[in-house]
C-alpha cells in the first residue's frame, strides 16, 4: 500500500502540470441544444481514414489528404476519386493559394505546396533551426500570405499531453509565397488548431483546442497585430475553421471532458493521474458525438448542427459549397455530405423545437 502510494505521489514523470482555469462551459442548451441534423450526413466511403480537410479548387474539384499521406481528387459527389500524389507524411489543412498550387498543412513534413505538375515542395519545415512539431492548419490571403498554424512543440503523437499538462507550446506564423519570408505571429497557444480569413482579410479567426477559445488576429486597422477574443464559451473542443458568405463554420470533434475540468487547477491531482495506466486516462474521453456550429462575425451562433449518437464521428473540418457542407474526420474511414435546408436562418430558429 505504502508503496502504492509513493508511486502515485512521486514517481517521475515526463510532464510537468501547472494549474489553470478552463473557459466556462455554456452547456448543451439555448443555442447549443441538442439536435439530430447531422444523422442525415450522407457518408462517402474513402480508399483510406482520416480525410481532415476538405478544399474545392477553382474548377469545382475537391481534395483532401488521407492518414496514409494520400491527396485524394473526388467530385461534388464524393465520386471519382483519384490518388493524385502522397506527401510521405501525414496532410491536414489545406487551402488553395492565388497561383493556384495547393498548400498543406502536413503534421510530419511542415508547410509544403503541390503544384498542377504534382511536384511537392517544402515551403517552412524549421523555424530558428528547431523543428516545427505539428503544422496543423492554414488561411491564404489574396496576397499570396499564408497564415499557419503548429498545434504543439511537443510529442505530436500524444496531442493529449497539451492538456495534461497545461502549458501551452503552439504558435501562429505567417509565410509569404512571393518572398519565402516566415515570421512567428504569436507563440504559448493552448493547441493553436483552426485559422479562416473574413472576407475583407482584416483578420482572420483562429482557434486554440485545448484552450477551447475563438480569438481574432487583427491584420489591418488600428488593432493591428494583436488578439482578441471572439468566443471562450464553447460546447467541445473546437478543430478546423473556414469561412463563406458571413459564416465562420466550427468543427468540433469532441464534447468537453466537464468531469475532470476541474482538475486543471489541480496539478498535482493530474500528476496523480498520469501515473496511472494509460487504460485508465482513456476512460475520461468523451463518447462519440458529431458537432459543428455556424457563427456569423460578431459571434452570434447562426447554425448548431448535431448528432448525440455520433454517426459521423470527430468532425474536424466543415466545408460550406452553395447548399452543402463537405464534412471531413480525422478518424472516420468517410467523408460526409450535409445538405443544409435553410442558408439564411437565424439564432431564434434554433430556439424552436427540433426538426428530426
Amino acid at each position: 500500500m505504502t508503496i502504492g502510494i509513493l508511486y502515485l505521489c512521486f514517481y517521475p514523470i515526463e510532464l510537468e502540470p501547472v494549474a489553470r482555469k478552463t473557459p466556462p462551459f455554456p452547456g448543451l442548451k439555448g443555442v447549443y441544444a441538442p439536435n439530430n441534423k447531422l444523422v442525415k450526413t450522407k457518408l462517402i466511403p474513402l480508399p483510406s481514414p482520416g480525410g481532415e480537410s476538405i478544399v474545392r479548387d477553382s474548377s469545382g474539384q475537391f481534395y483532401t489528404g488521407l492518414a496514409n499521406g494520400d491527396i485524394l481528387r473526388f467530385d461534388a459527389e464524393g465520386n471519382e476519386q483519384t490518388i493524385i500524389a502522397n506527401t510521405k507524411g501525414r496532410p491536414l489543412g489545406m487551402k488553395f493559394a492565388p497561383n493556384g498550387e495547393l498548400i498543406i498543412a502536413d503534421q510530419k513534413m511542415g508547410l509544403i505546396s503541390l503544384d498542377s505538375s504534382l511536384n511537392i515542395r517544402t515551403l517552412v519545415r524549421h523555424y530558428k533551426n528547431e523543428k516545427l512539431e505539428f503544422v496543423d492548419d492554414l488561411t491564404i490571403s489574396k496576397e499570396g500570405i499564408v497564415y499557419f498554424s503548429n498545434a504543439t512543440q511537443r510529442n505530436p503523437e500524444v496531442v493529449e499531453n497539451e492538456a495534461w499538462e497545461q502549458r501551452a507550446s503552439g504558435a501562429l506564423f505567417a509565410y509569404n509565397l512571393n518572398t519565402e519570408k516566415l515570421e512567428l505571429l504569436k507563440d504559448e497557444l493552448f493547441f493553436a488548431n483552426g485559422l479562416a480569413l473574413n472576407e475583407d482579410e482584416s483578420y482572420f479567426l483562429f482557434s486554440e483546442t485545448f484552450g477551447l477559445t475563438l480569438k481574432k488576429y487583427w491584420l489591418k486597422g488600428p488593432k493591428k497585430g494583436t488578439i482578441e477574443l471572439f468566443n471562450n464559451a464553447l460546447p467541445g473542443y473546437p478543430d478546423n475553421i473556414t469561412f463563406n458568405n458571413g459564416i465562420f463554420w466550427v468543427a468540433i470533434p469532441s464534447q468537453r471532458a466537464v468531469d475532470i475540468e476541474p482538475l486543471f487547477e489541480q496539478p498535482f491531482l493530474r500528476a496523480v493521474l498520469l501515473r496511472l495506466p494509460e487504460s485508465i486516462r482513456n476512460a475520461v474521453i468523451p463518447k462519440r458525438y458529431a458537432m459543428l456550429i455556424g457563427y456569423d462575425e460578431n459571434g452570434r451562433v447562426i447554425y448548431n448542427l448535431q448528432d448525440p449518437g455520433g454517426k459521423y464521428d470527430y468532425i474536424t473540418s466543415v466545408l460550406n459549397v452553395e447548399n452543402r457542407l463537405y464534412l471531413g474526420s480525422l478518424k472516420e474511414p468517410t467523408m460526409g455530405i450535409y445538405k443544409l435546408r435553410d442558408l439564411h436562418f437565424n439564432a431564434s430558429f434554433l430556439e424552436k423545437p427540433t426538426e428530426n
